[in-house]
């Protein structure tokens, strides 16, 4: 290349030589970033000596040609920014990399691989390739009269020979991607798996969740889901998140409160693992360097001393309660609520029919005078003359009495209901307060069958009281996130009568969220098991590592983003929010902001 050849190139593409930024990196992630160099140093250009430059209503074929030197620095995903001549620029996405030779020749010959394989070193020459990168253009990036940065669709086509440069200002990446400037704070943006770094200060950029009324109502109340397999980090990442949403400053307004105050959210966590009450400590091994950061992106850390834990009496269960140092309420489930919620004592196998048979049986007993315990149901049931009433009298079939009796008479029911204990329904100011984080722990309990029980038991009560217009004032006024970890557990496909019921009725609470002040936080590694009709109404995905086909293909996500999950490490996530943001690669906090062991 001649003199003035290289000084053309020079002038267009800038100098080869990096420059050193004294900013310093993200808390442990020093050795996990993609280092983005100067702006006035392109990766190449927009070229249409291979493809024609094109754009589409329904695509574009935008190709740029890269430089040599620049070649290892792009990779799939990696984005850019093509300027225009009037100050605009064209913000993109790498879809496609490809090599072409620069000369046509045949390099498939035995003779070509036998000299290319014998070579000592790296065979390949760059200066023999060309290699192109295919831009997807996200939007145009523009300034209003008043200079704020703003994004529109991308309806321009840049110039031929137009440099494409790497993204360097974080607020082009906020503004192009969407991403709100503040709100619930997730995570830092990636490419590949690497923080992505700007020339702004902090380098990395935040990630965060909408959380205010500027564009309607904030995204919890349009649902969140967390998935991922086994040990690779829900539980972590969950308490950072939803210690995002206990701070002070955090109000949300309800629509049916006279005043329209806002109010602080109660957070009730079901805790299948004991872990959810450490938020109740501080993370001893934060740093104050680990302090300075968090601070500098609007991270909340530290305790929430509102944290208690709300135990269930079973008989031969004991919480051992050493993980935090919480408070510690016991309570107990009355049979009583079971007259409005015949499906807490219906069992999985039990036949329409049964269920129909149930609810008359539990109708007839809560109009009697006795007392409505569940030992007096058993009685009532298990007494002759009750049996041949219904039997004989054509209000039920003998052997679908008998099979009520005998799932209804299961010792689990016996060990859980109507204890030596406060009743749930007398705790519900206690529970349900604004500001307070309500876990339900459930580990100690061995039986299964017990711990949906409780589940769905204070589910039950949410929903009952947040979907009826006489509900208790204590849920009724205040805004509710529920954390349900294991969510494929109580939210699965419907396969009976009464799994029916709980799906249709958490349904009808999930599509009334955002009215009643009701957020879900489902935390689940099967989320191909959750019901359809629950599953529609969630808008935000936080997708870990996943290696299931059926679980992968059921989060909808685009297929670019879909190959990505199984080789996603521990703390690297997709977050497909489409009323917050495009789709886009999240790493998280590599500290939790409170006690986790």
């Amino acid at each position: 290349m001649s003199i003035s050849d290289l000084s053309l190139e020079s002038e267009v593409l800038g100098s080869s030589v990096k420059e050193n930024y004294p900013f310093e990196g993200f808390a442990g992630c020093d050795d996990n970033v993609l280092k983005v160099s100067p702006v006035s140093e392109a990766f190449g250009i927009v070229t249409t000596g291979i493809e024609p430059l094109e754009l589409t209503p329904s695509g574009a074929v935008i190709t740029g040609y890269i430089t040599s030197a620049r070649r290892d620095e792009i990779r799939l995903g990696t984005y850019v920014v093509v300027p225009y001549e009037n100050g605009e620029k064209l913000f993109a996405r790498v879809g496609k990399l490809q090599y072409r030779q620069e000369f046509v020749v045949d390099d498939a010959t035995e003779i070509h691989s036998r000299r290319m394989l014998s070579a000592r070193g790296n065979p390949v020459n760059e200066d023999d390739y060309k290699f192109l990168a295919c831009l997807d253009p996200l939007c145009i990036l523009y300034r209003k009269a008043e200079g704020k940065l703003t994004r529109r669709m991308a309806d321009r086509i840049p110039h031929p020979n137009t440099p494409i440069l790497p993204v360097t200002d974080r607020l082009e990446v906020q503004t192009g991607l969407n991403i709100p400037e503040n709100g619930i704070f997730i995570g830092h943006l990636s490419v590949g798996g690497e923080l992505l770094k700007t020339n702004s200060e902090p380098e990395t950029v935040a990630y965060y969740l909408r959380n205010d009324y500027s564009m309607g109502d904030p995204l919890i109340f349009r649902h969140m889901l967390i998935c991922g397999s086994t040990g690779t980090g829900k539980t972590f990442l969950s308490k950072n998140i939803l210690r995002q949403f206990m701070n002070e400053s955090n109000r949300y307004r309800l629509r049916g409160s006279p005043d329209k105050a806002r109010k602080n959210p109660c957070l009730v966590i079901m805790d299948p693992q004991d872990e959810y009450s450490q938020l109740f400590e501080d993370n001893e091994t934060l740093t104050e360097d680990d302090k300075f950061r968090f601070e500098s992106e609007n991270v909340t850390y530290g305790r929430v001393l509102s944290t208690k834990a709300f135990v269930a009496k079973v008989d031969g269960q004991r919480y051992p309660g050493d993980k935090s140092r919480a408070e510690q309420i016991e309570f107990t489930i009355p049979f009583s609520l079971v007259e409005h919620n015949s499906w807490l004592i219906a069992a999985a196998g039990m036949s329409e029919l049964q269920y129909i048979g149930l609810e008359v049986l539990l109708g007839d007993f809560f109009k009697s005078s006795v007392s409505h315990t569940y030992l007096n149901f058993i009685n009532h049931i298990d007494n002759e003359g009750t049996r041949s009433y219904y039997v004989d009298s054509g209000k039920l079939h003998e052997s679908s009495y008998d099979g009520i009796v005998r799932r209804v008479r299961s010792h689990f029911f016996s060990k859980v209901f109507d204890r030596d204990a406060t009743s749930i329904t007398d705790l519900v100011d206690k529970i349900f307060k604004p500001g307070q984080i309500s876990v339900f722990p459930t580990e100690y309990i061995s039986a299964p069958r017990i711990r949906d029980l409780i589940v769905l038991t204070i589910m039950s009560l949410i929903v009952d009281n947040k979907l009826s217009t006489t509900g208790k004032e204590a849920i009724k006024e205040t805004p509710i996130i529920l954390a349900l970890d294991e969510a494929h557990r109580y939210l699965s496909n419907a396969n009976g009568e009464h799994s029916r019921l709980i799906i249709s009725r958490f349904a009808d609470a999930a599509r009334q969220g955002r009215k009643e002040g009701l957020g879900l936080f489902l935390i689940t590694q099967d989320p191909q098991d959750i019901d359809d009709t629950v599953f529609k109404q969630i808008n935000t995905k936080l997708i870990l590592n996943l290696n299931n086909d059926a679980a992968i293909t059921s989060l909808k996500v685009p297929k670019e983003y879909e190959r990505r999950i199984p080789y996603l490490k521990k703390g690297q996530m997709i977050i497909h929010s489409p009323d917050n943001s495009d789709i886009v690669e999240i790493i998280g906090l590599s500290n939790c902001v409170v006690r986790h062991r």
